[in-house]
């Protein structure tokens, strides 16, 4: 009887707790769908209807599939095929089946028992047609009431207030003084207060004394080094391409626009559009141009045997899934290769998104800053100017630089001018011109080699080959006037590499110091010929054959790299030489470069003419012979090209500006990498199953829909894209970036999944407050200081971090923000922080990266890049972290131990460890030594006694 009494008590006591769980209405979009996306779409989704079953439509899914039995009878939990099937003990008919799913817990499943004992509501509105709520505009919401009005600052403590009450919890007070102005130091310049800022802020008692610190923060330029930090995570920023060779890049330019930007509280709206088309701009900048480094911090792979397509097209998605991820918070990539599983994204819409990036060209080579050798990397790269005494140099080349190219444009305009009466005359000349061969009749050299007579008139030498040679030819010709020689080096199978020089098989080099010609009749003494306007088929840099009738030992007409081919070199002659029957011409060919740089073989022409056949290349001769009328416009095009390039003093200019440009080359940092657009966009297909080798159908240009419109006037190109994503409209933009904002100075986003706002990413907290934010940071111009104040002055960050027990069981990660935030610091501004207190740290904005002392062999990776790693002199060993050199196959290796990633991928959260590795790095790292040593040092001179 008191069993049964007590028992009687126990379920009046407990009757009103399951009532009201009974009761309590299950939302279908919120707790079933979940649930039914997590564990039953992949086989039963959009993707996929075995056996005739899909969990994506209300109609399928209560009709049961091919089986014929209900899976879903509203209000029948015992007629339903899906609890049946997810409660079985048999193996085969159990969902989801071993091995092809996560089982749902007892409280998923008894969740779905009560969806279906309250009729299984699946309203209209929530079948497709409803949104997911971060596919909705936010729209700014009204405060919430409390009742604490004396604690709030600002709006944003309203929301976390009113959620706080709703829990029945107080905030924490705020921190101390001292505390806070660390705090506050460490999250907006990533550096830590003075001794003196600490002291003056604990001593001014004035109302605005906080907002003034905030003020004074936000106006430092160290405000930007800290917060680029973070951006380059996003941009997957380093100095090196990645893979196993791992070779370097020029791209700090861009790291710099980033810190100048922040600093300048640049309109984070323009800030965007100008990384993802800042060369699609009006008549763009130098500084729009680099901004669009945020894509070109993809690695590339430059290995031999690559497939060059298919190592494009993986940049090419590596730069979808980053917009996807940085700018919408959404998984993009999972619909590279089918439709994405979770959120309204078609793959067909992936390649849309994908044509927009598709139009860049590739494999340029530019001259990377630490190696001596070139890079094969995706093109273009641009110049830009440098920082301090450099820049003045740079800028006063690059000024002199512009004022000769504008002078060489106006002389080739003036020559252009010239041109149609050029190319008359040449072609009246060549009218019954030709050359003639000499008949050889003696050979001599001044050292002994041996020589033949070849029966196309040409000499071969063979015999020893002698550092030094001069050969003299004794020759006669008919001709009546002797106007131009011709001079051709030939190749031959016995000579060194087929010659036609002498010197080795791997360089059949000639230098032909001097070349002279005598000439003589019978009753005539011997004259010689003065020759000038000397042209030749090829010839190596600073070697023309012009060189050869001076009296330079040093220089003269050579071929380097052109070996195992035939040359030619033609000289006029200055005072055509008049003569009747035959003459005798004495050829003398002086080689005393030296190093057996030799002629092989070679033969002698004279003609009677200056005419075009004996003053051009035979390519030009040849089109000179085409009747005017015939001539096509390429081959029109090509003699102009060839007549300017005779001007003497266009390629003086040339020439200049040539060295001009390599020296502006060579500079350190002068060159970055940017986007550029093809004239002609490339045809796009979707990939099946995200193969480059697999294509599909077609795309245009496109963007998702599940999201706002694209305008109709967008252009089809990276700029309208860009356009398109910072539009007012965009629902997810300002979302996710002011997310990662509250997540960076509270520890955790207000949506946790900083990289997923989809439909599997977690829902937001506080998603009033979301929404506020975000249209804040809308409606003030999306400034990026402004929203960082308005969070740094809430009541809510200034709370002290202290833990409540009562905390441990009711909010222990903080997701209601009854506590300050408490994390830890970054890999940099650990660094930072030591050569600050230590006095070591060096103030100097921007500029090439530096490398502080590290390890020994580290950069142990490929024989084919330069590894060494020399420290920094000076100053620049104590810089801030964000300009450490960051090579991704060895980063610097105590950022590495505080969890920096290498930057091969975009990372929007890093991970926080605590490891063994960290304590030592403090230890035994030789800058932890020596900012000890440095701060020991400090304390002795500062302390008083």
């Amino acid at each position: 009887m008191r069993l049964s009494f007590t028992f009687a008590l126990l379920l009046l006591w407990a009757s009103p707790l399951l009532a009201a769980e009974d009761t309590a209405r299950v939302d279908f979009d919120t707790e079933v769908k979940p649930i039914l996306k997590a564990h039953c779409y992949e086989c039963h989704g959009p993707e996929g209807d075995d056996g005739g079953l899909r969990w994506d439509s209300k109609l399928n899914a209560f009709r049961g599939g091919d089986s014929g039995l209900p899976a879903v009878t509203p209000h029948k939990v015992a007629e339903s095929e899906l609890i049946r099937r997810l409660t079985t003990d048999d193996d085969s008919e159990r969902m989801p089946p071993d091995g092809e799913g996560e089982p749902l817990d007892d409280g998923q499943v008894a969740l779905l028992q009560r969806w279906i004992e309250q009729g299984a509501a699946w309203p209209a509105e929530q079948v497709e047609q409803k949104k997911h709520w971060a596919y909705v505009a936010p729209a700014r919401p009204e405060l919430p009431p409390i009742t604490q009005v004396d604690w709030t600052r600002n709006e944003i403590d309203h929301f976390i207030l009113a959620k706080l009450e709703d829990a029945g919890l107080e905030p924490n007070p705020a921190a101390d003084r001292a505390r806070l102005l660390r705090r506050l130091s460490l999250d907006l310049i990533g550096l830590p207060p003075t001794p003196d800022e600490v002291s003056a802020f604990v001593a001014d008692k004035s109302p605005d004394a906080y907002e003034r610190v905030v003020d004074r923060l936000l106006a430092s330029p160290r405000y930007g080094e800290r917060w680029a930090q973070r951006w380059l995570d996003l941009a997957r920023y380093a100095d090196s391409n990645g893979f196993q060779r791992d070779g370097f890049r020029t791209v700090w330019a861009y790291r710099d626009y980033v810190i100048n930007s922040f600093n300048d509280d640049k309109p984070f709206n323009q800030f965007i559009v100008e990384q993802l088309a800042g060369d699609l701009l009006p008549q763009p900048t130098s500084e729009q141009l680099v901004a669009t480094g945020f894509h070109r911090g993809t690695t590339v792979n430059v290995e031999a045997g690559v497939n060059q397509e298919e190592n494009r097209v993986n940049q090419v998605m590596d730069r979808v899934n980053v917009t996807g991820t940085v700018f919408l918070g959404t998984t993009l990539e999972c619909a590279q290769c089918h439709n994405h599983k979770y959120d309204p994204i078609t793959q067909r819409e992936y390649y849309e998104m994908y044509a927009y990036f598709n139009n860049t060209p590739i494999e340029t080579k530019f001259r990377n800053e630490d190696a001596a050798s070139l890079d094969f990397v995706e093109a273009p790269a641009i110049s830009v100017p440098l920082p301090g005494e450099q820049a003045g140099e740079r800028e006063a080349l690059q000024t002199e630089y512009e004022q000769l190219k504008a002078e060489w444009q106006q002389e080739r305009e003036a020559a252009r001018k010239l041109f149609t009466a050029w190319e008359a005359e040449q072609t009246v000349q060549l009218a019954g011109d030709a050359w003639k061969l000499i008949e050889v009749k003696d050979f001599a050299a001044v050292e002994q080699v041996q020589h033949e007579l070849l029966a196309d008139g040409s000499i071969l030498i063979s015999g020893p080959n002698p550092d030094k040679n001069a050969f003299t030819v004794t020759a006669e010709v008919a001709v009546d006037r002797i106007a131009a020689i011709k001079l051709e080096a030939l190749t031959h199978k016995s000579l060194p590499g087929n010659g036609p020089g002498r010197k080795s098989d791997t360089n059949p080099n000639f230098v032909l110091t001097h070349f002279t010609v005598s000439a003589s009749n019978d009753d005539d003494a011997e004259r010689d010929l003065v020759m000038h306007e000397a042209q030749a088929d090829y010839f190596a840099a600073n070697f023309h054959p012009a060189r050869s009738l001076d009296a330079n030992d040093q220089n003269g007409w050579a071929i380097h790299s052109e070996f195992g081919k035939p040359h030619w070199a033609t000289f006029l002659v200055k005072e055509p030489l008049a003569t009747e029957g035959k003459t005798t011409l004495t050829f003398r060919l002086v080689q005393n470069y030296g190093e057996r740089r030799t002629l092989g073989r070679f033969r002698l022409w004279v003609n009677e003419s200056t005419a075009a056949s004996a003053k051009h290349p035979p390519h030009v001769v040849e089109v000179l012979r085409i009747p005017a009328e015939m001539r096509t416009e390429a081959q029109r095009n090509g003699l102009l090209e060839y007549y300017l390039q005779t001007k003497p003093a266009l390629q003086e200019m040339q020439d200049r500006m040539a060295k001009m440009e390599e020296k502006l080359e060579t500079l350190p940092g002068a060159v970055t990498l940017v986007m550029r657009e093809l004239d002609s966009p490339r045809m796009t297909n979707l990939l099946r199953r995200g193969s480059f080798e697999n294509k599909g159908i077609e795309v245009t240009p496109g963007v998702l829909e599940a999201l706002h419109p694209l305008p109709s006037d967008a252009p089809a190109n990276r700029l309208g894209l860009a356009r398109w994503i910072t539009a007012d409209d965009n629902p997810l933009f300002a979302r996710v970036t002011v997310n990662r904002w509250w997540a960076a100075l509270f520890g955790d986003g207000l949506v946790a999944t900083e990289e997923d706002f989809g439909t599997q990413g977690d829902r937001p907290t506080h998603p009033e407050l979301l929404n506020w934010l975000a249209v804040e940071f809308r409606e003030h111009d999306y400034s990026m200081k402004h929203l960082h104040k308005k969070l740094v002055m809430s009541a809510t960050y200034r709370q002290s971090s202290a833990h409540r027990e009562e905390l441990r069981e009711r909010d222990p990660l903080n997701k209601l923000y009854a506590r300050g935030p408490r994390m830890r610091l970054p890999a940099e501004i650990i660094r930072d922080n030591a050569l600050a207190v230590s006095g070591l740290l060096h103030h100097e904005l921007g500029g090439p990266p530096v490398k502080p002392p590290q390890p020994a062999k580290i950069w142990r990776v490929t024989g084919q890049v330069d590894n060494t790693y020399k420290v920094s002199e000076g100053t620049d060993r104590y810089r801030r972290g964000v300009y450490v050199i960051w090579r991704r196959s060895a980063p610097y290796p105590s950022f590495v131990n505080f969890d920096a990633p290498d930057r091969s991928s975009c990372v929007v959260e890093r991970p926080q460890t605590n490891t063994p590795l960290q304590a030592l790095t403090l230890l035994n790292d030789e800058v932890y030594v020596e900012a000890a040593m440095a701060l020991a040092a400090r304390l002795l001179v500062d302390l008083p006694d």
